[in-house]
């Protein structure tokens, strides 16, 4: 069933308002929400919540969806980034019928006097709409892992079977399933929800990216310890050896196309956890692809996988590395002193711009190169980054 007619007028003359009032329905949705669902809490990072980087994701996706209400094949992308999400967090249909509701009284608050017995309906059906399709994304996304061997629905107990300090800052976690039985494998590159009854504070859950090499036998996340961070700390100060951890199966896209062009991996901080399970694919399947491995950190201390990358690249003629140290001074061939930049690519990659570029790592790093690769000529189609958290646009 298709959206009617006079809906798609309503809503394409009503969008306007409700992206002119963007910051009054992002402050005022996840209050109605959680004020009808306090239990929805669960489902959200508080840090995500406190800086508002959740409800502003989720407002611009429903504007963006409203503005392209008579073109909804350009939202395909976007409704595959949030089933993917949700489809790691077990996200059900029945809770969008829960929260539809309360995204309708939150439009209509922003709609003031244009708010018409109309127009209510025309926002409903076309939420109702845009619910749907996500929910029929997400549901082809869990009928796929299912028919994978090994493959589950819903939240399975793994035990954690090693713990291994990566750096100062992140601590790898392997874990396997509690029955023994096969798991399904992943592309490299994407991330699982892990879910974790902390005393005090209820049940969490969390996205992390996985740092390996996909395989049936185990999985494992490399966490950073975060200042405040209830779940980081949690794991790295109290969770050990033999302990129990709920996860769902692996989702996300951010993985290697199937082209031949150069790629170019470049990350900042933690934001090479998923890179790591890029390059070490990348080597168990002998590609023959070239490949640039590019990270940034702090020192050598905060560095993570150093050992690994060194190894990984000098097997490979194809596959090389460079590392970046903002705070310390170095003194090595494979790392310079600075900051990854837009000049520190273009030294190392001379003029091959025709190659893909994936990015991850703060956002600031990744929002302005984005700029200076476009700027540089780099295609959009050409350059590809994951966002730790509610998906953010690094492109403006």
């Amino acid at each position: 069933m298709k959206l009617t007619n006079k809906t798609i007028e309503i809503i394409k003359a009503t969008a306007p308002i409700v992206e002119e009032k963007e910051e009054e329905f992002t402050k005022s949705l996840y209050p109605i929400m959680f004020r009808r669902y306090p239990a929805l809490k669960m489902f959200f990072n508080r840090s995500h919540l406190r800086d508002d980087t959740q409800p502003r994701a989720i407002v611009a996706s429903i504007i963006d969806y409203a503005n392209s209400i008579d073109n909804l094949d350009a939202i395909r992308p976007l409704v595959n980034e949030i089933a993917e999400k949700h489809a790691s967090l077990n996200i059900k249909p029945v809770q969008y019928s829960i929260v539809i509701p309360c995204m309708l009284e939150a439009i209509g608050n922003v709609l003031g006097d244009a708010k018409t017995p109309e127009v209510e309906s025309a926002w409903e059906e076309a939420m109702e709409y845009y619910s749907k399709m996500i929910i029929e994304t997400e549901t082809r996304k869990y009928e796929a892992t299912l028919a994978k061997e090994g493959g589950w629905k819903g939240y399975k107990s793994f035990t954690i079977t090693q713990k291994e300090n990566e750096s100062t800052l992140i601590t790898s976690f392997y874990l396997e399933p509690a029955d023994g039985k096969p798991i399904v494998t992943y592309r490299a590159g994407q991330y699982i929800s892990i879910m974790l009854d902390i005393p005090e504070s209820g049940i969490v859950l969390r996205n992390y990216s996985l740092s390996d090499s996909p395989n049936n036998n185990y999985y494992r996340i490399s966490v950073k310890r975060e200042e405040k961070g209830l779940v980081s700390n949690y794991l790295h100060n109290t969770l050990c050896h033999g302990d129990k951890i709920k996860m769902n199966p692996p989702y996300g896209g951010f993985c290697l196309k199937e082209t031949d062009k150069p790629a170019v991996l470049i990350s900042g901080g933690v934001g090479i956890t998923p890179m790591m399970s890029i390059l070490q694919s990348a080597a168990d399947k002998e590609s023959k692809r070239q490949i640039y491995f590019i990270h940034g950190t702090p020192d050598g201390n905060t560095h993570a996988f150093k050992d690994d990358v060194v190894t990984l690249t000098s097997d490979f003629k194809n596959f090389n590395h460079k590392f970046f140290y903002s705070r310390h001074s170095v003194h090595s061939a494979d790392t310079k002193e600075g900051r990854v930049t837009m000049e520190s690519i273009k030294e190392i990659l001379g003029n091959e711009r025709d190659a893909e570029f994936y990015l991850c790592g703060p956002t600031s790093m990744m929002k302005g190169l984005y700029r200076e690769l476009t700027n540089w000529g780099v295609t959009s189609t050409n350059i590809e980054y994951e966002y730790f958290g509610p998906k953010r646009d690094i492109t403006g």
